[in-house]
């Protein structure tokens, strides 16, 4: 929970424009995670946490809708994407 909260106010103070937020996970930073994220229309970001290997993104697109998705933290590889 500590480690959640500290990354989703990181990224809301910082803007994502910090080159100071470094590896956060192993093998995979949180700015990855975030671009990738971007990649697959996500423009607002609600939570990021880093769990089991893994980046759980909760985030919306540009029309508004909730995006889920979950990006391996070693290969940067999307695990799972749901929009509702």
């Amino acid at each position: 929970m500590r480690m959640r909260l500290a990354t989703l106010a990181l990224v809301s103070l910082l803007g994502m424009a910090a080159p100071a937020l470094a590896d956060v996970g192993p093998g995979g930073s949180l700015q990855q995670a975030i671009a990738i994220a971007r990649d697959f229309g996500v423009v607002g970001f609600q939570q990021v946490q880093y769990y089991d290997g893994k980046w759980e993104i909760e985030g919306r697109d540009p029309r508004g809708k909730t995006v889920n998705m979950d990006v391996d933290a070693m290969t940067g590889a999307v695990l799972k994407v749901d929009r509702y």
